[in-house]
């Protein structure tokens, strides 16, 4: 190891050192979001800031006047049309609204019109055809025909919505309450103060809500909301705590750093924590959200491999015959949410658990595998990169983690990182090497792609860039900026230095 490459190593840990020691304040660090953003500036039009509001929303529409990730075409409409209807009442932003109506008409027959997929935008067939309804009322020419199979999958979601009503304050469906709830029989707010963990739900909320106390906490909500993302804008979810610590720890685990000396206190702080948020039931985003199947699976993972095992009595709440579901009655299941319950099952071994009961899971991941060794079309991150990286680390061993590997050693980019776009990102390189590291450390392949990766990392560290990559699965792509600085960061650490 070279002096210069010794001493990257070393600051690296030292920022790992206080990303972990800040994990969970806060409620979590996210990047600003575009669609929910945009709908508290329309929803609440006379809250202050809603003029820096729009001309955020402004500049950052594309050239080709969408707005939203180009790259992940059916993760624009939703934010296109929530920035179009915020905007086209501003006369200073009218140009900018007609672009974005006139993009729609030429995105929406490309990109949508089949089946919808289980990749698709979080809750975006029930939010989509209220606000398609609203920018018709408004007079906007927008299309409605491309997304008739999408609001056929709204109504059959709004129906299930209905028929398991009341859904006590802090459960999955709350968090599109925009799209489908009323206050007329009182508003299921949460312990964090919003609705849902949504601040686009909050605003709606707060636009109907006739009782001050009431809306003096929905209020603070949003302001303590933005403060996560980059005040005032708003983030697309919040609180994650809880998420934004299991993840970390995760990367920190793969990685074997865990009780690296640097590391161990605050590791143990954050471990502890964890420990005690993992109830019988499970553990979810935030102490005020219920609990989801991925986060719960993940946590007992980090704690099976900090040593401090927890059996999967909670992880098995939410098997469903060869799957497992982030939350109950979910119509699309999660590739990544089955192969952490995988995981957790291997890593924890339980004494009443025997190796096989997990079979019709494992062959459920071999057979989503694609011919070219990837693993593709996750629920919550749209990079198949993330997706093959965590099905790897459930599934090591055998002839699909060998086809995985070939597939991430073949796509890592000349200047040595990692990106399912022509552009490399921190936290996909993270991903990638962390995959590497876990299923092939010893291939001369593998180690010369990790010094190359090292390369990679240590020129985006020395910009000292904050990480932004924009790849998680929320009601629109989002980056929650701990979790993937310090996944780029532990990847760092083990690439070979």
């Amino acid at each position: 190891m070279s002096t210069h490459s010794a001493a990257v190593r070393d600051q690296a840990l030292h920022r790992l050192r206080t990303l972990v020691g800040e994990l969970g304040t806060g409620g979590g660090v996210l990047t600003p979001s575009v669609y929910d953003t945009a709908r508290v500036a329309a929803l609440l039009p006379h809250r202050p800031h809603t003029g820096e509001l729009l001309d955020w929303l402004a500049s950052r529409q594309h050239p080709d006047g969408g707005w939203g990730t180009p790259h992940i075409p059916q993760a624009r409409d939703l934010p296109t049309l929530a920035a179009v209807l915020a905007l086209h009442r501003s006369p200073a932003h009218r140009d900018a609204a007609h672009s974005g109506a006139t993009f729609l008409r030429r995105h929406a027959p490309a990109h949508w019109g089949g089946t919808p997929g289980h990749d698709i935008p979080v809750a975006v067939e029930v939010l989509l055809p209220p606000l398609l309804y609203e920018a018709r009322t408004a007079g906007l020419a927008v299309p409605v025909a491309p997304y008739r199979a999408l609001c056929d999958l709204g109504e059959h979601r709004r129906r299930l919505i209905a028929r398991r009503a009341p859904h006590p304050p802090g459960t999955a469906p709350l968090h599109s309450w925009e799209g489908w709830g009323t206050a007329t029989d009182g508003l299921p707010v949460d312990g964090s103060g919003g609705i849902g963990h949504s601040p686009a739900a909050t605003a709606a909320a707060l636009r109907q809500s006739t009782q001050p106390p009431g809306a003096g906490r929905l209020e603070d909500y949003l302001t303590r909301a933005a403060t996560a993302a980059r005040a005032p804008l708003l983030p697309t979810v919040w609180p994650i705590g809880n998420f934004e610590r299991t993840w970390v720890l995760h990367a920190l685990a793969l990685a074997g750093l865990l009780h690296h000396p640097l590391l161990a206190d605050v590791c143990a702080r954050q471990l502890d924590l964890l420990q005690a948020s993992l109830t019988s039931d499970g553990i979810g985003m935030s102490h005020h959200f219920t609990a989801d199947g991925d986060i719960t699976a993940t946590a007992v993972v980090v704690l099976a491999l900090a040593g401090r095992p927890v059996g999967t009595t909670a992880v098995d709440r939410f098997r469903h015959q060869d799957h497992y579901r982030t939350y109950p009655n979910e119509l699309q299941p999660s590739l990544t949410t089955t192969a952490h319950a995988l995981h957790a099952h291997t890593a924890a071994q339980p004494p009443h658990q025997t190796a096989e009961a997990p079979e019709p899971v494992r062959r459920l991941l071999l057979e989503r595998q694609g011919p070219d060794g990837r693993w593709d079309r996750d629920k919550w991150h749209t990079s198949w990169i993330y997706t093959t990286a965590q099905v790897v680390t459930a599934l090591p061993e055998g002839p699909a983690a060998r086809r995985a590997v070939r597939a991430l050693l073949q796509a890592q980019h000349p200047d040595g990182g990692w990106g399912a776009s022509p552009r490399a990102t921190a936290g996909e390189t993270g991903y990638a090497v962390l995959a590497l590291h876990t299923a092939a450390p010893h291939s001369p392949a593998s180690i010369a792609a990790l010094h190359r990766a090292a390369d990679w990392l240590t020129r985006w560290h020395d910009t000292r860039r904050p990480c932004d990559c924009r790849l998680w699965t929320g009601k629109e792509p989002y980056c929650p900026t701990r979790v993937d600085y310090a996944v780029a960061l532990t990847a760092l650490t083990v690439a070979g230095l």
